[in-house]
């Protein structure tokens, strides 16, 4: 449950009347559920064809295929969102210092992923509306029933099981289709909905030419989305939980280090097989292990996903990249088309 403690000037956090606390604090509880749908390419990996995966590693997706086995902490999610702040984008925790995404996401980023969180790439964004369904027969061949999806949505069951194998006789063109269906599944683990069992067709267009995908900015667009699913979630009444719930777990697990997954002790065995897991919390380990945080990542920018757009201010928290806080100036709450809010 959150704090109660807020701070003294209420100026700035204007929507406490409409926050998730408010209703906590009544004595009404809520636990978001994690909606996640089984990825055939995920259980799987081991008789993906070979073909296909050179694609989905040239996208730089590849690195998806390792999350295979993922235990979320619906307690943890819960919490974190009870201390979501939507107007400054931060979470306000009990002693009122505010910890933001930006420098996990860009660890993330920079470490498990080949994705540049901030960086000059194309902007993730284009067609929404109209009948996108249609462009399954040209870049997936196969053209879905009614009853596979609802609007311009696509039920993920009907893409594991349409595509799950791949003739050794397929030309380049079936080939291309398949990574596509593959890259458009994993990216649902970025940026889902909170049905957990849909992807959206408006990023079908962005897989049209499979040697460009790795040029968009990924990463903003998929924390774009989490922003926005962790603005919809403050509301009391939303029970399901969006958005890229891996990287916000992670980004607990390494700021609240006191909740983290211990390391469990190796066996002999495992040590006799030649391989052995350093954990990175050893002090003379870390010291090892430089991450650098390119100057982009700290460029007060907006991140875009398609219609989602959100502001990258971490102009608003220098401290957490080791330089000092100067005076903050308009707070930019939200971004939408035709101005700013």
């Amino acid at each position: 449950m959150a704090s109660r403690r807020l701070p003294a000037n209420m100026s700035l956090l204007r929507l406490q009347d409409k926050h998730v606390t408010k209703d906590v604090w009544e004595g009404n509880e809520r636990l978001l559920r994690l909606r996640r749908h089984a990825i055939w390419v995920l259980k799987h990996e081991d008789i993906l064809d070979q073909r296909v995966k050179q694609f989905i590693d040239h996208s730089s997706f590849g690195h998806l295929l390792k999350f295979k086995n993922i235990d979320f902490n619906h307690v943890l999610l819960t919490a974190l969102v009870e201390m979501w702040r939507l107007e400054t984008h931060t979470f306000q925790r009990a002693l009122e210092n505010k910890i933001r995404l930006e420098k996990k996401a860009q660890k993330l980023s920079n470490v498990h992923s080949k994705f540049d969180l901030i960086s000059i790439r194309e902007v993730v964004t284009g067609i929404t509306t109209g009948d996108l369904v249609s462009l399954c027969e040209q870049f997936l061949i196969f053209l879905p029933p009614a009853t596979s999806g609802k609007g311009n949505a696509i039920n993920l069951s009907w893409l594991n099981n349409t595509f799950w194998e791949l003739s050794h006789h397929a030309t380049d063109d079936v080939i291309d289709q398949h990574a596509r269906t593959h890259i458009l599944t994993l990216g649902s683990l970025l940026m889902p909905d909170s049905s957990g069992s849909k992807v959206h067709l408006m990023y079908l267009l962005l897989l049209a030419n499979l040697n460009n995908v790795r040029n968009y900015s990924w990463g903003s667009a998929v924390l774009a989305s989490l922003y926005r699913a962790l603005d919809h979630e403050i509301d009391f009444n939303q029970d399901n939980i969006g958005g890229c719930t891996l990287l916000l777990q992670c980004w607990a697990w390494e700021r609240l280090t006191c909740i983290s997954p211990q390391v469990q002790p190796l066996t002999d065995e495992e040590v006799q097989q030649g391989f052995l897991w350093t954990p990175y919390r050893v002090d003379y380990v870390r010291r090892l292990i430089t991450i650098e945080v390119s100057p982009i990542a700290r460029a007060v920018v907006p991140l875009i996903c398609f219609a989602t757009v959100e502001f990258h201010q971490v102009d608003r928290v220098m401290r957490q990249f080791g330089f000092r806080q100067s005076m903050l100036g308009l707070l930019v709450s939200k971004f939408k088309r035709g101005g700013v809010n």
